[in-house]
């Protein structure tokens, strides 16, 4: 579930939205405090999910320092891993935190990059901070079988290299 600052959600090179239109089973939603947001409010209450918020914090769980059967065993048994991405500029993503008190409340999640962001079309504050469509990737990879042939989610990342390729052609 993809919560997408207004601002952000209109720039033509919105990666939230790119990561929406890429994954069929995201849902896409705008706004800057998701406290009364009945859409959100629905999919935490719902039994079948397991909400956590992709949030780096100092007591968020670490998806890269642990193995597979760790991360697998943060979801209950039966239950859904729903994962919350902000989607805006960090000082936008720290006021809908500060506003949306249900999503600020929610078991955090983050990992350490692997590499620096390859956005290089928008600065980015540090080169571990990611993209949203970055983040997504990477929580999907943490979290995907590791089989080697089929990686549905690098399609992400092919995208995004595409649209940042093509953007730059046109830079002078």
């Amino acid at each position: 579930m993809i919560l997408s600052q207004p601002r952000e959600a209109k720039h033509p090179l919105g990666t939230g939205r790119m990561a929406h239109l890429c994954l069929s089973n995201s849902l896409l939603f705008e706004g800057v405090d998701f406290s009364a947001d009945d859409r959100v409010r629905r999919a935490l209450q719902d039994p079948v999910n397991y909400p956590v918020l992709l949030y780096p914090s100092k007591d968020s769980v670490n998806l890269s320092g642990q193995l597979s059967e760790e991360r697998m065993a943060l979801t209950p048994a039966g239950r859904r891993l729903l994962v919350f991405v902000l989607d805006g500029t960090w000082k936008s993503v720290r006021k809908m935190i500060r506003l949306s008190r249900n999503v600020a409340n929610l078991p955090k999640i983050c990992f350490e990059p692997p590499s620096p962001s390859s956005y290089r079309i928008r600065r980015q504050p540090k080169a571990h901070c990611y993209s949203t469509l970055e983040a997504i990737h990477q929580v999907l990879d943490l979290f995907a079988p590791r089989t080697p042939s089929r990686r549905p989610h690098d399609n992400l990342l092919t995208v995004f290299r595409s649209v940042i390729d093509r953007q730059l052609a046109y830079t002078p």
